[in-house]
């Protein structure tokens, strides 16, 4: 429940001492924290740094997202951080993935973004089937994303 409350007071009010301008994006996105394709949630919560949320069609995620200098529209802004989602495809298991993302995003003076990672990915998968059986695996591979979204 704390967890729960921490994260609705960070994305829902206003911080003090920062700009309250184009706080928030809603982004299509192609993998990355929405699993395969989804939409998430952003919210900057400082000039460098943001959380996302994202839901997809197999699955939810979450992640930090630290740009190492400010924010700037018109301007392709470099960036880091840490995702992690969590899917499941029916009849045959689900699994999780955690990475760290190296990429960009460009921020429109029209407000729209674009943005493309890659980085490398822990994954973990766990299948099912009918009779119970079950396996798990584990691998160490590429992840990435591509969004393209809105600020408002």
């Amino acid at each position: 429940m704390r967890a729960f409350s921490f994260l609705f007071i960070l994305f829902f009010f206003p911080i003090l001492g920062f700009s309250q301008v184009h706080q928030n994006i809603i982004s299509g996105n192609i993998l990355g924290t929405s699993s395969a394709i989804g939409l998430s949630y952003e919210r900057i919560v400082r000039d460098n740094l943001s959380l996302e949320l994202g839901i997809g069609l197999i699955g939810i995620g979450a992640g930090a997202t630290v740009y190492p200098w400010k924010i700037q529209t018109s301007s392709l802004c470099f960036y880091t951080g840490f995702k992690v989602s969590s899917f499941v495809l029916v009849d045959l298991g689900g699994g999780t993935v955690a990475y760290v993302p190296f990429g960009a995003s460009f921020f429109s003076p029209a407000n729209w973004m674009i943005g493309l990672d890659v980085g490398p990915a822990n994954g973990k998968l766990v299948s099912s089937s009918f009779g119970g059986a079950t396996s798990e695996t584990t691998r160490f591979y590429i992840y990435g994303n591509f969004r393209l979204g809105f600020r408002f």
